[in-house]
């Protein structure tokens, strides 16, 4: 009887220990799928922290491009050939177009208005077809 109860032992634990070597690799993976959630979670708080934040700086940061009216003058003088019309006035940062037409033809005049000085003159010419 003994030797039947030890063969059947050695077989029961011959048969528990693929049971627990089956487990074993199933628990490890578990293990590891938990870090990785977890670490994964951090990192989205993380991120959702910073894009936060850096909403707070821009919103809080002062204006990138002073105001251009801070650094003009309150009067500037542009002379323009007698019998001209102004036809349009274009503003781009510290300088002003002026497109301008007198009998002659027409023009268009720069005027920088930080130094109130006249930076660029284009005469506008027409050249009649055929030359």
């Amino acid at each position: 009887m003994q030797a039947s109860s030890s063969a059947a032992a050695a077989s029961q634990q011959s048969a528990s220990e693929p049971m627990r070597s089956a487990q074993a690799p199933h628990a490890r993976t578990q293990t590891i799928l938990k870090f990785v959630v977890v670490a994964l979670g951090v990192v989205m708080v993380a991120g959702l922290a910073l894009v936060i934040g850096r909403i707070i700086y821009l919103a809080s940061a002062p204006p990138a491009q002073p105001a251009a009216s801070s650094a003009v003058s309150s009067t500037q003088t542009l002379q323009l050939p007698h019998g001209s019309e102004v036809r349009s006035i274009s503003l781009s940062g510290n300088q002003m177009a002026v497109h301008y037409e007198m009998p002659e033809g027409s023009g268009i005049a720069i005027l920088d208005l930080a130094t109130g000085r006249e930076t660029t003159h284009v005469s506008i010419v027409f050249v009649p077809a055929g030359n």
